[in-house]
């Protein structure tokens, strides 16, 4: 016998499949980075709605000791408490029950594959928002923006990791360089490798050119292009890093592998049908949320330039 259960499992399976199949599109495209784009957000599951965190100021390098010498020991110090706030995103829409049974023109398939399009891409822009914002008003545990010339470190010192200038073979490698050079907090030059290269969509081609070329990066002459045989750098790109969405064509940002950019996840994305049968207009209600975050502690294992 065909019962209401039955129809509202139907209903929910039919949403379900659309809204999915369109919230997990990938572009197939390994430079297109998303939410999910770990080499750039490093993602951490959290059962509460706050995560707090203190910096750890980091040991000196070792000393030489003798046979019986007393060995160096060092005192732990943590400071520069920061607390993050996981935001709740949600959107619903109504599907009269006419509408659904008929499916004229296909427009609740549209519309609910429209709602999981949505979702991806405010996870994307919600995500991005740290590069966005990396040089106003995105801080780390310092108060100082995320990208700083004056960032205070635990042992009292003040650090810069401003590259300036506009993208080109000089300024990648000076950024490199600092990369290379940048201290921990106790100030201590940890030999940071550059990992990732992070553009606005104007500069894909530009950092492309630069990165992938067999020969000299922006060059007639035939030499070794270092940047694509010495280390190996990754692009990633995003249109919500560009100045239509809020950012800018010209800024970027170079990534280690040890930088602290992360994405904390309270809950992940999650689905509810409201059945037609508990409206008094004869309506489905279909609504989807995740609880997230994106936020950077710590400098280190980032530098980054306004492309000024």
């Amino acid at each position: 016998m065909y019962t209401e259960a039955q129809n509202y499992a139907i209903v929910r399976t039919e949403l379900d499949r659309v809204f999915y199949q369109n919230f997990e599109y990938d572009s197939s495209f390994p430079s297109i980075a998303t939410a999910n784009t770990s080499a750039l957000f490093k993602p951490m599951n959290i059962d509460r709605t706050t995560y707090v965190e203190e910096i750890y100021k980091g040991s000196q390098l070792f000393d030489i000791v003798g046979e019986i010498g007393t060995v160096p020991t060092e005192t732990p110090i943590v400071a520069n408490k920061l607390t993050t706030y996981v935001k709740d995103f949600a959107r619903g829409v109504e599907l009269s029950k006419d509408l659904f049974d008929d499916n004229m023109h296909s427009v609740w398939s549209r519309t609910v594959a429209d709602l999981a399009t949505k979702a991806r891409v405010t996870q994307d822009s919600n995500a991005f928002k740290v590069f966005r914002l990396a040089f106003t008003t995105a801080l780390t545990a310092d108060g100082a923006a995320i990208i700083s010339a004056s960032h205070t470190l635990l042992n009292g010192t003040t650090y810069s990791n401003l590259v300036t200038g506009a993208l080109s073979p000089v300024t990648l490698n000076n950024a490199i360089v600092a990369l290379r050079q940048q201290p921990d907090q106790a100030g201590v030059v940890l030999g940071n490798v550059p990992a990732c290269l992070v553009v606005p969509s104007p500069l894909f081609k530009h950092a492309t050119e630069i990165t992938d070329s067999a020969l000299l990066a922006d060059g007639a002459n035939n030499n070794l292009n270092v940047f694509r045989s010495a280390y190996g750098i990754t692009i990633y790109t995003s249109p919500y890093l560009d100045a239509t969405t809020g950012g800018s064509d010209t800024a970027w940002y170079l990534l280690a592998k040890n930088h602290s950019i992360t994405r904390i996840i309270r809950q992940g994305l999650q689905t509810f049908l409201r059945d037609w049968g508990y409206s008094n207009n004869r309506t489905y209600f279909y609504q989807a949320n995740f609880r997230e975050e994106v936020y950077c502690p710590d400098y280190l294992g980032i530098v980054g330039s306004l492309g000024t």
